[in-house]
């Protein structure tokens, strides 16, 4: 199928109100959180995720199976493009472990829009923004979430503030020139090295107008953030998990595919080293 009807679709399936400028990309980004959910279950599981556009929309749209930021984002700049946005990829170092030597492995999209430069990133997990970010401010306040921007030349450090708890750095943007080519290679060690997070963990979320639902191995979470609460549960057997992942996560995942991965959870916290 040509890839302007899969983007078509895929903007159907959004199902966008706004005409124009950064209202229409805030809705896109937004819509797509909620449609499309964040996930490590096929990296888990094994496969290789080739990021060629049919099979790419097939999996992350057609077949509801989610994704990580090189499948969300690229999708997403796909769409702005074919709506006529001036975007290029780019990439950049998580850091929530706040280690200084991580490999750039976050694809972004670089909005250029009015003479302000914009962040859309729309595969970041839980903790995605649900707006872009203008890295020409040094604040953006959505909701309860205050970003700080700090931009040199070269590079843009986001950081997220919020109240009461510790300022957390969510990613050192390069900016740039970057090659589908150059998201190929970091996509391909962050799916496919032994020792690579999404390989290892299973992380999945979802994130609405006030929620935003993470699984994370055997524990459950939604944020309400119209009210400030915060729930945790435990997942305790796999229909429990199955179940999560239809109703809350919304993705169709073949039942072999996810009994795979959390019997590898499972096998993981069981050889998981005693904290003394």
């Amino acid at each position: 199928m040509d890839l302007k009807v899969k983007i078509n679709q895929y903007l159907e399936s959004l199902n966008l109100q706004c005409s124009e400028g950064l209202a229409l990309v805030t809705e896109l980004q937004q819509k797509h959180q909620s449609h499309f959910s964040f996930s490590s279950i096929n990296a888990m599981y094994g496969e290789r995720l080739l990021l060629d556009e049919q099979p790419l929309f097939e999996r992350l749209v057609s077949g509801k199976q989610g994704g990580y930021c090189f499948e969300h984002n690229k999708v997403a700049f796909l769409a702005l493009q074919q709506l006529g946005f001036n975007v290029r990829p780019v990439l950049g170092r998580v850091m929530l472990n706040g280690s200084l030597t991580n490999p750039r492995s976050h694809r972004i999209t670089l909005l250029e829009l009015d003479g302000e430069q914009y962040l859309v990133d729309v595969g970041f997990g839980v903790k995605s923004p649900r707006a872009p970010i203008n890295i020409n401010q040094a604040l953006t306040i959505q909701g309860q979430q205050t970003y700080q921007v700090q931009k040199t030349a070269d590079t843009v450090k986001v950081t997220l503030l919020e109240e009461g708890e510790a300022p957390l750095t969510l990613y050192h943007v390069d900016l740039a020139e970057v090659f589908e080519s150059d998201c190929e290679v970091a996509h391909f060690y962050s799916h496919q090295h032994p020792e690579a997070a999404f390989v290892n963990n299973l992380v999945v979320s979802r994130i609405t107008d006030c929620h935003r639902y993470l699984l994370r191995n055997q524990s459950y979470f939604e944020w309400h953030e119209c009210d400030g609460s915060v729930t945790e549960t435990a997942v305790e057997s796999f229909s429990q998990l199955e179940q999560l992942v239809k109703e809350v996560f919304l993705l169709e995942i073949p039942r072999a595919v996810l009994k795979s991965v959390y019997d590898k959870v499972l096998t993981r916290a069981a050889n998981k080293p005693v904290e003394r």
